[in-house]
């Protein structure tokens, strides 16, 4: 039996990138493809806040209740209703997903905002790098996500 040797150097991939995953564009009609995990992770962690309980057809435990949450009256507890409101839900749906830190601002911490309620949410997905989401409860009643 005969064995080729061939040098390392000279062999030439052309691999296509696969993507895992599709983000929503707020630019485009179209949707993104997503190439890493971090970013599937950070859309999978944004659909699970942004879904109410009882949403999801055949999944009605999935979601959170962050969305009512958020604009109620700014009692002492909210902070920890709203700590409890995502940090469970994430734990259950989403375990891969490691929340290294989680900050609440409201009105009564800062005077000086312009929103209810500032959540932003550090997190990151095993080893890799960290990502962070941040949603702003306007007083106004809408509710932006970065």
């Amino acid at each position: 039996m005969a064995y080729q040797i061939i040098d390392v150097s000279n062999i030439v991939t052309t691999a296509t990138p696969t993507g895992i995953g599709v983000s929503f564009s707020e630019t485009s009609p179209i949707f993104k493809t997503i190439y890493n995990t971090t970013t599937q992770a950070k859309e999978n962690l944004k659909t699970l806040l942004l879904t109410r309980k009882g949403e999801r057809y055949m999944e009605p435990n999935f979601g959170t209740d962050l969305l009512g949450i958020v604009f109620q009256p700014n009692v002492s507890e909210l902070k920890q209703i709203i700590t409890d409101v995502i940090t469970n839900p994430i734990a259950y749906w989403l375990p891969y997903i490691n929340v290294d830190d989680l900050t609440i601002i409201t009105a009564e911490d800062d005077p000086e905002l312009q929103h209810n309620v500032k959540i932003t949410l550090i997190f990151s997905v095993g080893e890799f790098s960290t990502d962070s989401i941040t949603l702003t409860a306007n007083a106004n009643g809408s509710m932006t996500i970065i």
